[in-house]
């Protein structure tokens, strides 16, 4: 007999995947996903949703910190009088430039199609819808809708329907918002009575809050995407703010030509305070 056969040869084993530590790949995977700005500009982050929506699912609506009250470090938020176009409005503590960094953020998180903003300073409720709705309401669009809205004409049966005392306060409003001070529009405000008159000397942007409270006192019911605006006494320009503003006004001009802003009407029925006044 000849020598046994040798035994087959065995398969090589099956290459062993390399070991990862989960645990670290979780933690930095949660660390990016924490690091990523929610507030971040453009249709890359997060879902845009309709605030009946963002209610049923229970979202919770933050503000984006750009347009919330200026904390007490006073070092980054928006300082605007809203008599003024938002061109006007600046970026602290940059006070030389109209705003521009942050316009195009969203105003909330998660993303709303439209917001609703509320205020102790006026009877109103102003609607601002996204221009884009793949984008949401933007930090910019809420100041021009404010703007916008505030440039309306008061109808003259709500101003005929407040108290003496309030007519007294918005007369006054009206008769020093169309007055040579530089810190007002002056006479291209028209005569027409504005919603800016009615709200006295509260004319500078205080910020956005979220204020469940108030909203179910304001409107009856907690509504979704509904914030509070704060509107805060004003106060004198300095030398240096008055020529920083000058400057911004003219290259506002510069750049839209010699055509003045011209804010859309609210319809018929307008009011004019001194005629109302004069009555």
């Amino acid at each position: 007999m000849g020598p046994p056969n040798p035994p087959p040869a065995q398969p090589p084993p099956p290459p062993v995947a390399p070991q990862v530590d989960t645990a670290r790949a979780n933690i930095r995977w949660t660390t990016s996903v924490d690091h990523m700005n929610p507030f971040a500009e453009g249709r890359h982050y997060g879902p845009v949703l309709e605030p009946f929506l963002a209610r049923v699912v229970g979202a919770v609506i933050k503000i984006n910190p750009l347009l919330a009250p200026p904390g007490d470090s006073h070092e980054d938020y928006l300082r605007w009088n809203m008599l003024f176009h938002t061109s006007n409005c600046y970026r602290m503590p940059d006070s030389r430039r109209s705003w521009m960094k942050g316009r195009k953020e969203p105003a909330t998180h998660p993303r709303l199609t439209y917001v609703r903003i509320v205020s102790r300073s006026f009877p109103w409720m102003i609607q601002i819808p996204a221009r884009d709705k793949t984008v949401g309401v933007t930090c910019g669009e809420i100041l021009d809708g404010i703007s916008a809205y505030l440039y309306g004409d008061v109808a003259k049966r709500e101003y005929e329907n407040v108290s003496g005392r309030l007519k007294r306060k918005i007369y006054s409003a009206y008769i020093h918002n169309r007055s040579t001070d530089p810190s007002v529009p002056g006479g291209s405000l028209g005569e027409a009575l504005k919603r800016l008159d009615w709200i006295g000397n509260d004319t500078r942007f205080g910020g956005l809050v979220v204020n469940d409270e108030f909203i179910r006192e304001h409107c009856g019911d907690v509504l979704p995407a509904t914030f509070e605006l704060k509107c805060l006494p004003s106060y004198p320009l300095t030398q240096q703010e008055l020529h920083e503003q000058q400057l911004r006004q003219q290259a506002t001009r510069s750049r839209n030509g010699s055509h003045s802003r011209s804010p859309a009407r609210s319809g018929s029925g307008r009011s004019s305070a001194r005629s109302a006044e004069q009555e």
